[in-house]
């Protein structure tokens, strides 16, 4: 992540350039994340109070119930707010990791460009080995069939010492 992708970090030069970024090639939602959590939490409890507020005008056992579920249904509606920015935290990270992805192939065919060279090296060595493998058997028959002739040679010497 980089730095003007920071969630909840506010750079106020970032945030005018990204104001003026009329191609969105920035993201200030995530920079603005924490200004909007604050506002929405203000509006929900200002619409409360104005529905708190018109109920006490209706009848004065109306507000006194719309007091008295005031609490849970703020707290319900604070809960909502928050899975609703972090599900969209949670998409500008999947949004991220999608992103980053896309080099996944680039980086692919490089690297079967570099085991492609690697294995006709692999190859290459191989044929040599296999060369050089059958340059020792020739010595290695040539040596089996120099020990036999010589070896009633050797035996004679033993016998005579």
């Amino acid at each position: 992540m980089s730095n003007h992708d920071e969630i909840g970090q506010v750079n106020m030069r970032v945030l005018f350039t990204g104001l003026m970024d009329f191609r969105f090639h920035q993201y200030l939602t995530m920079q603005l994340l924490p200004v909007f959590y604050a506002l929405l939490l203000l509006a929900a409890v200002l619409v409360f109070a104005a529905l708190n507020v018109f109920a006490f005008w209706l009848s004065p056992l109306a507000g006194m119930i719309m007091l008295a579920v005031m609490p849970l249904a703020l707290l319900i509606v604070f809960a909502v707010i928050r899975a609703a920015l972090e599900f969209l935290v949670m998409a500008y990270r999947i949004m991220q990791t999608v992103h980053s992805m896309d080099r996944i192939p680039s980086q692919v065919d490089n690297l079967n460009s570099k085991v492609d060279g690697i294995s006709d090296d692999v190859d290459s060595f191989k044929s040599q080995i296999a060369h050089i493998q059958n340059k020792v058997d020739g010595v290695t028959d040539t040596i089996s069939f120099l020990n036999v002739l010589s070896a009633p040679g050797r035996l004679g010497k033993k016998i005579f010492k």
